[in-house]
């Protein structure tokens, strides 16, 4: 008379999913972009490579839209990029190191 009393399942809890705070670049491919956005102005800049954009956004936007508008124009070409001017002096300044060392002088 009467079946026994089943226990009810718990519901799992999922967390909610976050938005990152670092994107992949389109240039280099590691993850090292990085997005500010303030005053309605993105500022995107990839720590590795040196890619930087900066543009207005709409005051609803958050660090994932800004990064896909980013995108856009980097494969429309709308970004120039500039490539890195310290790289040649640094060159410069490691030959100069091992001339000295081959003299073997050292002041």
């Amino acid at each position: 008379m009467g079946g026994r009393r089943r226990k009810r399942k718990q519901q799992l809890l999922r967390p909610k999913p976050k938005i990152p705070n670092t994107f992949e670049c389109p240039r280099c491919g590691k993850v090292a972009i990085t997005v500010e956005i303030k005053n309605g102005i993105a500022k995107i800049k990839c720590g590795n490579c040196g890619l930087e954009d900066q543009f207005e956004v709409p005051p609803i936007f958050d660090e994932a839209n800004a990064y896909g508008k980013f995108i856009d124009r980097y494969f429309e070409g709308k970004i120039e990029i500039k490539e890195k001017k310290n790289e040649g002096n640094e060159e410069n300044e490691t030959q100069g190191e091992s001339e000295e060392d081959n003299n073997g002088s050292i002041e």
